[in-house]
């Protein structure tokens, strides 16, 4: 796929095309639905589905002579008619919104597909064994030594990190089915044929499009099941280092332990903005995490020994592992159950299981050292064997050692989180913070009564009581650290991160606790840069780290410095392609201290908290495009010039990122592509140099270059963005239907971060906003403001040397690809739509047009609620800024020959689930002024709530009208009290006519409008 024309998400497969015309030719697709409506007894769903988008052909061709007229509005406006002659039944949009979401899923299994590229396991074996070959040849082509193999195999170039961000917008069993049509294998590795296709198609079309209510439990099982798939992908990666090594050098590889590629999660341990998850959760699924390993360890030490030749020693060492392995498991296992239940569940419990650990722990298995030290024992024993079967085992036994010298006694490693305010607040007393940390007035003060600390500091001991007594956030996480690496797994280091990072200080700080609590040998301190000012002076805050003795006495003693960039909130302040750019910058200048200081022997670790959409910087051309976004091949380059080794990880967020690895075959094939990246890039890069091709060394992109250009042209765009993010308009725009399009979709539900409707007093600011529903709201309205907005006036600027630089570099191709997607997916006709919905003029003269007097009462009623409100003057506004730039953009794309492939399918597939949208949201409308008068007893007037299902606020108003009018009323005593009465009371008076005609029909028309907006998103191929 070219760099500069990203294409669009794919049509729909041919075959896959037919069987669900098979499943929707049957009858209904649903016939167990999520709403009230029946499904209609005869449909023909597909049908319905080319007419509308017909009709909507017909409207787009109106607005050649008449520039106002809105096809999206028209198709909608027709819907409404049709629904309330009659004409249309409800169940009927259901079954459309059904297929319209299947079909947008089967496009995005395609989609994927693409994205992953070859799928069979087998080709991916075999590429993954030609790479690992390149590492064994030198520049000049000749057989490299050993220990210079050794060096390449088992060092780590990369990192997959498993978050939790709030992206789960499908069940599992779809997200499976999706992965293994994208893949065309089943869950077990197996090509699909045409009767297994169909059941995944089948599944899909058959069950509602609902998203599985995601508990913190529920995310940590799934990413489990995720890192389990990346594990076995791992081991084919280990295997195919072994062999290569076995044919380049047979005398020694059975003492390799590879590497390359390492796994982490922070599901569970992530505690930025979030004080739902207690230390004893956080305990228990670390845990957790322990005893799915050890059983997996276990279970293969049993079948090694099954299959070991009957050689005495290598027999009882095996025993001796397995004996080992299933005490730790036993202990394990117990503990798991204990904190599981949370810490106050049963104090008592507590302290004895605390104890019985304490007592424990000579015994205690908590250093993989001690398993390593058996396995190369039976390795030695086993290569000492003839035979295949010999052979076989000794394979068996390196990849296993493997995995526990690069994994340790856990399924992955652990990346823990917390916000730097928390770490400040833990030292507010002891240094006397008043102010920020880096006040100018302040700062230096600051940093020299924190290095008088680190001067002194002295380790302290803990126990269980410690935890539970502590409440500063920042040191109960550090003595969790502590007590992770005591009782769980003292060899595997673990990283802690600490979001918005802006100061030397916060570092230090963390370093200070890291000593107090005597984790600093094992535990790597990550700032995170992802705010506007961290990104302009993470370098500065590393140099001043630098200069700091303790921090670097800590970073030579780990041998590793490391640091976080974030896309999402980057993306959502600057602008995405300012973020890219913003982020590359400040990569280089950090490789550049690297060699300013000298550091020698120190890995640099760069983690990019990055996502699988456009709005978190995951790049939609393919992996490879993916990775050179977040790694740049001049990055990579400049430290393999400068001889820094590097480390480069990314996250794969949430149900978004899971997808890669539902299945085994899913999973390889993004290792594969992964390890095609990183070692023709990474590796070679010194090969690429020495051969005098240059490439990919800065100079050799014209983007190095133009400096000045590129910074005036991002700079512009970030402007605009700013500007956009200070503006109350916009944030009145995000909060006029908020996250009520969408399901909650994490553990952390999506809701509004402003309780109250957006034509209150108080304003809505887009910073109210968090940036994965931030980005989610901006798609599902049409337009992804903060992937493209701003950049239109940027090209506009200069469109000469737009077009020139365009055509000339590919890292700016590949910036600018995620502005070009964004444009595929926009649909700026919805937005004015969503945007006249809230016009009392829009309802008036729908009022002035119909014939029927009750319709034209319920028209004037809804204009006169909107009538009260700025809402819509403020939001005009804002769509006139957007629209005016994204005009603009277009215009200069295709000047520049830069437009990405038209794709009508998409687009009118998306129009279409909009219009739908918007019928559906006018028919709750239509029943919202039908809520009958109460009184204001209740807390809130009838106008106020009405007002807020106007903004489809329709849980938080059903609940009220719930409690306002319910379905039974509440009988009188029964005591006997000698004569009978025949009063009731109108408190007591049922309402079950008011929960029939209105309130149950609101609440059905809401769900099929969250799920119309899980049908884009499958369109659109990810969430917010």
């Amino acid at each position: 796929m070219p760099l500069d024309k990203p294409s669009a998400v794919a049509a729909v497969p041919s075959p896959d095309r037919d069987l669900l015309a098979t499943v929707a030719g049957k009858g209904p697709l649903l016939t167990t639905t999520t709403t009230q409506f029946t499904p209609p007894k005869s449909l023909d769903v597909q049908g319905l589905a080319a007419e509308l988008a017909g009709m909507l052909d017909r409207f787009g061709s109106e607005t050649a002579h008449d520039p106002l007229a809105n096809p999206v509005l028209l198709l909608a406006l027709e819907l409404s008619r049709r629904l309330r002659a009659g004409s249309l039944e409800p169940g009927a949009l259901e079954q459309l919104v059904q297929f319209l979401s299947v079909e947008g899923t089967l496009a995005r299994a395609a989609r994927l597909g693409r994205y992953l590229g070859e799928a069979a396991p087998e080709a991916n074996e075999a590429k993954l064994e030609a790479l690992v070959e390149t590492l064994a040849v030198g520049p000049d082509g000749t057989p490299v030594p050993f220990e210079s193999f050794r060096a390449q195999a088992e060092r780590e170039i990369f990192g997959i990190v498993i978050t939790a961000h709030p992206t789960f917008n499908l069940a599992a069993p779809q997200m499976q089915a999706l992965a293994c049509l994208a893949t065309g294998r089943d869950d077990k590795g197996k090509p699909l044929g045409p009767t297994a296709r169909e059941a995944f198609v089948r599944r899909l079309a058959t069950a509602p499009h609902v998203p599985e209510e995601m508990t913190l439990e529920r995310e940590h099982g799934l990413s489990l099941d995720a890192i389990s798939n990346i594990q076995a992908a791992l081991r084919t990666l280990y295997r195919a280092v072994l062999r290569v090594a076995r044919r380049r050098y047979p005398e020694q590889w059975t003492s390799l332990r590879p590497r390359l590629l390492t796994v982490a999660s922070w599901v569970g341990y992530d505690l930025d903005g979030r004080s739902d998850i207690r230390w004893s959760d956080t305990l228990a699924k670390r845990l957790l995490v322990q005893q799915r390993q050890l059983r997996f360890y276990l279970a293969e030490i049993k079948a090694v020994r099954t299959a070991a030749p009957d050689l005495e020693d290598l027999r009882h060492t095996l025993a001796l592992i397995e004996s080992r392995l299933a005490l730790a498991l036993n202990q394990v296992t117990d503990e798991v159950t204990v904190f599981g239940g949370g810490q106050a569940a049963d104090m008592k419990q507590l302290r004895t299981t605390a104890k019985r650990m304490a007592e424990g722990l000579p015994l205690r298995l908590v250093d993989a050292a001690e398993a390593i030290e058996f396995l190369d024992r039976a390795v030695r024993l086993a290569a000492g064997l003839e035979g295949d079967k010999a052979l076989a085992v000794v394979e068996r036994l390196a990849v296993l050692r493997a995995e526990l010298a690069t994994l340790g006694l856990g399924m992955a490693h652990t990346h823990v989180r917390i916000n730097a305010t928390q770490v400040h607040n833990a030292i507010r007393k002891q240094v006397g913070l008043e102010t920020s940390p880096d006040d100018p007035r302040y700062r230096q003060s600051y940093l020299t009564t924190l290095t008088e600390l680190l001067d002194r500091v002295e380790p302290v001991s803990i126990n269980f009581g410690s935890i539970v007594a502590e409440r500063t956030s920042a040191k109960r996480l550090f003595m969790l650290v502590a007590t992770m690496l005591r009782y769980a797994d003292r060899t595997a280091p673990v990283r802690f991160l600490i979001a918005e990072t802006e100061s030397a200080f916060t570092v230090l700080t963390a370093l200070y606790y890291a000593k107090l609590f005597g984790v600093e040998d094992r535990l790597d301190i990550s700032p995170l840069f992802e705010t506007e000012r961290a990104l302009e002076v993470g370098s500065r805050i590393i140099e001043q780290l630098l200069d700091n003795p303790h921090y670097r006495d800590y970073v030579r003693a780990r041998g590793r410095l490391c640091i976080q960039t974030g896309y999402s909130d980057a993306g959502r302040y600057l602008g995405q392609t300012p973020a890219g750019a913003s982020i590359e910058r400040l990569r280089l200048r950090i490789l550049r201290l690297f060699t300013r200081h000298g550091l020698s022997g120190v890995q640099l670790v760069i983690f990019d908290t990055h996502g699988e959409s456009i709005g978190r910087g995951g790049h939609p051309g393919g992996f490879r495009d993916r990775l050179a976004y977040v790694s740049p091949p001049a990055t990579l380059a400049f430290a393999a010039k400068h001889g820094i080794e590097l480390k480069q990880e990314v996250s794969f967020q949430g149900g978004d990122g899971f997808l890669y690895f539902m299945t085994p075959a899913s999973a390889l094939a993004s290792v594969t592509r992964i390890m095609e990246y990183m070692l023709g890039t990474y590796v070679q890069a010194p090969a690429l140099l020495a051969k005098g091709t240059g490439q990919p060394d800065p100079e050799h992109d014209r983007f190095y270059a133009e400096g000045d250009y590129i910074r005036e042209f991002f700079t512009t765009v970030k402007a605009f963005q700013v500007g956009l993010v200070q503006d109350p308009n916009y944030g009145a725009l995000l909060a006029a239907f908020g996250t009520n399009l969408l399901y909650p979709s994490g553990s952390r539900a999506i809701k509004r971060q402003h309780d109250g409707a957006p034509d209150e007093s108080a304003e809505t600011m887009a910073a109210q906003f968090r940036a994965i529903p931030h980005n989610a709201i901006l798609q599902q309205l049409g337009l992804a403001a903060n992937s493209l907005s701003g950049v239109g006036e940027a090209i506009d600027r200069d469109p000469d040397r737009f077009r020139s630089l365009y055509a000339a570099s590919p890292r700016f191709r590949e910036l600018l690809g995620m502005v070009q997607y964004a444009v595929s997916i926009a649909c700026p006709e919805a937005l004015k739509a969503y945007v006249d919905t809230l016009d009392p003029g829009h309802w008036l003269a729908r009022a002035a047009r119909t014939t029927d007097p009750v319709e034209a009462d319920e028209l004037r009623a809804v204009a006169a609620l909107l009538e009260e409100s700025p809402t819509h003057s403020r939001l005009i506004r804002v769509f006139r800024k957007l629209y005016r730039d994204y005009g603009l953009l277009v215009q200069q794309l295709g000047k520049a020959n830069a437009l990405p492939p038209a794709d009508p399918e998409l687009k009118t597939g998306i129009q279409v689930l909009h219009a739908v949208r918007l019928a559906l949201t006018h028919e709750i409308y239509r029943h919202a002024t039908h809520v009958p008068q109460f009184s204001s007893q209740h807390g809130i007037t009838r106008k106020r709530l009405v007002t807020r299902l106007l903004h489809l606020d329709v849980p938080w108003a059903l609940d009220t009208l719930a409690n306002i009018f319910p379905m039974r009323g509440e009988s009188g005593p029964e005591e006997d009290f000698g004569e009978p009465a025949t009063y009731v009371s109108d408190e007591s008076q049922d309402y079950s006519q008011e929960n029939l005609r209105i309130f149950r029909p609101i609440a059905s028309l809401y769900e099929l409008v969250r799920r119309t907006g899980n049908a884009l998103t499958q369109r659109f191929g990810f969430f917010g």
